[in-house]
């Protein structure tokens, strides 16, 4: 079984984009990142406080990628899901250490700290739309299953 990943944290920097070559010489587009998945627990007296966390180097591809580095800022609240990786580097002293990376499948933006979303044009409808005021109900948003 493959090692998942599933984390929320804050980017320490905007996502860089490079052009790579995949390893069957296909091109591509990556986008590579570092988050520190944060972690809290809960005082006695209902608050919170951060009891740890962790910095991952994170690297998502192609269409994920494009829309990370255009969309996503330092500071960004994400969620990220994907496989957890294990690879060699060098500490200061230039040992080798085991370290570990994310390979992203999927990089979902929290709201905290958005300030208003523009859609994409969807299929049945012929402009984009913002969330500045709540959406109209529409029932053919909805699919309902038969019982």
């Amino acid at each position: 079984m493959p090692n998942t990943f599933q984390g929320v944290g804050n980017l320490a920097d905007a996502p860089s984009i490079k052009n790579i070559v995949a390893k069957k010489g296909k091109p591509m587009k990556a986008a590579e990142m570092r988050v520190f998945f944060d972690e809290y627990e809960k005082a006695g007296d209902g608050s919170y406080t951060q009891s740890g966390g962790i910095w991952l180097p994170v690297t998502t591809y192609e269409h994920t990628a494009e829309n990370c580095a255009r969309l996503l800022r330092k500071g960004t609240r994400v969620k990220v899901e994907g496989r957890l990786t294990q690879f060699e580097a060098h500490d200061e002293a230039g040992n080798a250490v085991t370290a570990f990376s994310v390979i992203a499948s999927a990089v979902f933006l929290s709201p905290t700290r958005v300030n208003s979303v523009q859609f994409a044009e969807s299929r049945t409808r012929s402009a984009p739309s913002t969330m500045d005021e709540p959406a109209p109900f529409d029932d053919t948003d909805f699919y309902e299953q038969p019982a």
